[in-house]
């Protein structure tokens, strides 16, 4: 497997150095390495589509702009026959398997490459996402296992609050990456904040 290279190690690693509150609450991180694809299902093909995914996974899919996870993987429904599976690259199935798997019924796209996973976590997590993000996120309206595509100030993301009450995961266009990294140390640095590189 070719190694993908991360869009922020180095302004992750720049401002570790600068942001390291002992009690922050707010952290900053990437997660990687990650496989991130994406199963569109064909028109009308959406249940034929479900049910063969579910049993490739071995999981349950989600509701509506939910995720369910094992210990390996995620996979989030985005909208009507589109689902997101993101987890381990070296557990998670392939992109050509899972493809062969679906032919006649969905597509797949394999879109780690493409993306660059950021973790917000912490107290003041949703504070810090809030001034760029126009969702409401209190745990009420948005629970532990929602996801769905919203935006980032004007960057397009996808959105994901787990495995707890206060880690979010933003999955954004990698050439977006630092302009995000950038706005978010901004944002959190009120709250007290650490990086991690």
């Amino acid at each position: 497997m070719i190694e993908r290279r991360s869009a922020i190690a180095a302004l992750l690693a720049q401002a570790a150095h600068t942001h390291q509150v002992a009690q922050p609450a707010v952290t900053l991180s990437e997660r990687r390495p990650l496989t991130i694809l994406q199963v569109t299902a064909f028109g009308s093909a959406q249940q034929e589509a479900a049910n063969a995914l579910t049993s490739i996974l071995n999981i349950d899919l989600p509701s509506p702009n939910q995720m369910t996870s094992n210990a390996i993987f995620s996979v989030r429904l985005l909208g009507p026959g589109l689902w997101q599976i993101v987890g381990d690259p070296y557990a998670t199935i392939q992109a050509h398997a899972l493809r062969t798997a679906l032919s006649g019924v969905a597509s797949v796209v394999d879109l780690s490459h493409a993306r660059t996973a950021i973790l917000v976590a912490g107290v003041a997590a949703q504070r810090t996402l809030n001034k760029f993000c126009s969702l409401d996120l209190a745990l009420e309206h948005f629970a532990v296992g929602s996801a769905t595509n919203t935006r980032f100030g004007h960057i397009g993301m996808t959105l994901a609050r787990g495995p707890d009450e206060l880690t979010f995961e933003l999955l954004v266009f990698r050439g977006y990456a630092e302009h995000v990294l950038e706005a978010l140390i901004e944002a959190g640095a009120e709250f007290g904040l650490k990086v991690e590189p």
